[in-house]
Order: structure tokens, then C-alpha cells, then sequence
């Protein structure tokens, strides 16, 4: 990609890299932009939306995946906005707005939430007692509260590995 003249190709965050065509105008939408462009009443229909859904209509996981489900919905207040644009949405859904969170990999309406299991254990100043179980391919796995030379061991090996694999950086979830 490089070598073409029709590309402009650069560094981006993670190790990641990003190709875009020279004779076209790059008006791509910042998903992680914290900057929200979106009304009072957008927020309101999109609030009483996601506190409709039942567990049958989880989103899929990840934002973009969910971005695409909820665009394939054909929703009112969604109507008129890109993909890009609904990605960005989902994205001040979870980290702003707290409308969303994820729980077992999928999105879901914020009060099922591991996110918010999360926040009121912290606001209670209590360890996360019964948390939800996340399941991978050896069975479920259950949250631990770790001491700190755990938690300072675990952050080494997780920095270690980066380190080999030539990042300087480390991707946190929210």
C-alpha cells in the first residue's frame, strides 16, 4: 500500500494503520470522538429504546456489530444517520450516556450490564460477589477480586507481552 499513488497510508493507535484514497474527500466519523453532536430528544427516544429490550433483542457483541443490527432495525430516531454515525452513537451509548454495556460479549441495555454490576459494587465499596459468568472455550469463568501483587503481577505479564509483540501500548476495555 505504500508504494501506490493513489493511497495515503499512516500509523494509527495499537499497531493498527489506515489506507485512504488520495483523489477522495476523508470524511470518516471518529467513533471514539467524546464530542456528543446528538439532540436532548435523540438521547431521550434512544434511552426509552434500549430500556425496551428484552433479552431476546441483545445486540451482538461489539460496537460495530451492534451498530449494523441497530441500523438494519430501521429505528425512527436512527433514521437519516451512517453507519459510521450509528457506530459513534453505540459508543456514547456505553461510555457516556450509560445506555449500553456489554455482558457475556454482547451489548445490552446498560442495567443488565457487567458495567454496571461493576459501578455499584465500586459505589458500595464492596468486591463484585456474584458476578456473571463469561464463558470460553474451557467453560465458565468467574471474576476473582485480586490483591495487589496480583494485580501488579498480572499488569507485568499483560505489559510483557505487549512488549514482545512490539507494542508500546496496551488497548483497556471500558
Amino acid at each position: 500500500c505504500e508504494v501506490s499513488l493513489h493511497l495515503h497510508v499512516e500509523p494509527a493507535h495499537w499497531g493498527e494503520w489506515s489506507a485512504v484514497l488520495l483523489d477522495r474527500e476523508t470524511n470518516f466519523v471518529d467513533i471514539y470522538n467524546p464530542i456528543d453532536y446528538y439532540s436532548e430528544e435523540f438521547w431521550t427516544a434512544a434511552e426509552h429504546y434500549f430500556k425496551s429490550l428484552d433479552n431476546s433483542s441483545d445486540l451482538a457483541g461489539g460496537r460495530y456489530a451492534s451498530a449494523k443490527a441497530l441500523a438494519e432495525r430501521r429505528l425512527p430516531f436512527l433514521q437519516g444517520y451512517s453507519l459510521g454515525q450509528i457506530c459513534h452513537i453505540t459508543q456514547l451509548a456505553i461510555s457516556k450516556h450509560k445506555l449500553l454495556g456489554y455482558y457475556n460479549g454482547a451489548v445490552v441495555p446498560y442495567d443488565r450490564s457487567t458495567s454496571m454490576l461493576k459501578c455499584r459494587c465500586a459505589q458500595q465499596l464492596r468486591p463484585v460477589v456474584d458476578p456473571p459468568a463469561v464463558n470460553n472455550r474451557d467453560g465458565p469463568i468467574q471474576f476473582r477480586v485480586a490483591d495487589w501483587d496480583t494485580a501488579r503481577l498480572k499488569l507485568r505479564e499483560i505489559m510483557d507481552s505487549a512488549a514482545i509483540r512490539g507494542s508500546e501500548s496496551v488497548p483497556l476495555s471500558n
